[in-house]
C-alpha cells in the first residue's frame, strides 16, 4: 500500500503541480542531487537552457523532474529523472526576457479534426489515444482542432518542426509568449479545450534548431 501511495504522489507531483524552469548558473550547468544537500550523490547534470519540471514548496532545495525524452514523445513516469537542486539555481520560464517578436516567428496552421483521418481507441464519444499516442488538450473528448503545420524561423532562418512532434497536440490555438536567454528562444503557451489543460514549451537554439519540447498537464 505504501508503494502505491508513493507512486500516486509522484504522478500528481509531475503532471499536476509542477512548473517549468531552466537553470540560472554562471558555470553553464547545475548538479541534480539525490537528496537535499550539496554532498548528496549527483544523479544528473542540467545544462544551460535545458528545461525541466519543478515543485516549489518554499524550501531551500527544490524537487525537479528532468525528462529523459527531450521531446516528450513518450508519456511515462519512468522517463523522468528526479532529484533536487538549490532554489538559487532555478529560473522560471515566465521570468525570462521577452524575445524580439521580429527575431523569432512561430505560427500554427490549423485544420478541423476529422476522426476518419485517424486511428483511435475511442467509441466515437470518448478517446484517450489517437494514432497510438496520448492526446493533449481534451479530457476524454474528441478534439475539435488539430495542427496541420508549424512555421518557425529565427532571424529569417527556417526551423523544421517535424510532424511527429505535434500529432499529439490539440486545441492549442491560444496565446503564445516568446522568451529569450542568450541565443536560445522559448515558445511558451497554455492550451485547453476548457478541461484538458496542458502547458507546452518549445525550445529553439539559434544554431542547432529545435532542441526540446516539454509538455504536461497542470491545474
Amino acid at each position: 500500500m505504501k508503494n502505491i501511495i508513493t507512486i500516486l504522489i509522484c504522478f500528481i507531483s509531475i503532471f499536476f503541480y509542477s512548473q517549468i524552469g531552466i537553470i540560472n548558473d554562471k558555470d553553464g550547468f547545475t548538479n541534480v542531487r539525490k537528496e537535499t544537500n550539496s554532498k548528496s550523490e549527483i544523479v544528473y547534470k542540467l545544462k544551460e537552457n535545458e528545461a525541466f519540471w519543478f515543485n516549489d514548496f518554499g524550501e531551500d532545495w527544490i524537487e525537479v523532474f528532468v525528462p529523459q525524452d527531450k521531446f516528450s514523445v513518450e508519456d511515462t513516469d519512468d522517463l523522468m529523472i528526479g532529484g533536487y537542486i538549490h532554489k538559487s539555481r532555478i529560473q522560471r520560464i515566465e521570468n525570462l526576457t521577452l524575445a524580439d517578436q521580429n527575431e523569432v516567428q512561430f505560427k500554427y496552421e490549423f485544420r478541423e479534426f476529422k476522426r476518419e483521418n485517424h486511428i483511435d481507441n475511442g467509441n466515437g464519444k470518448f478517446v484517450t489515444k489517437i494514432g497510438g499516442r496520448k492526446i493533449w488538450g481534451t479530457d476524454g473528448n474528441y478534439p475539435k482542432i488539430e495542427i496541420k503545420k508549424i512555421i518557425a524561423s529565427i532571424k529569417n532562418r527556417p526551423i523544421e518542426i517535424h510532424k511527429v512532434l505535434f500529432l499529439d497536440l490539440y486545441e492549442c490555438d491560444t496565446k503564445i509568449t516568446k522568451y529569450k536567454n542568450g541565443n536560445t528562444y522559448f515558445i511558451h503557451q497554455y492550451c485547453s479545450d476548457g478541461a484538458g489543460f496542458y502547458e507546452l514549451l518549445w525550445i529553439i537554439d539559434e544554431e542547432e534548431g529545435l532542441t526540446q519540447r516539454i509538455v504536461g498537464s497542470i491545474i
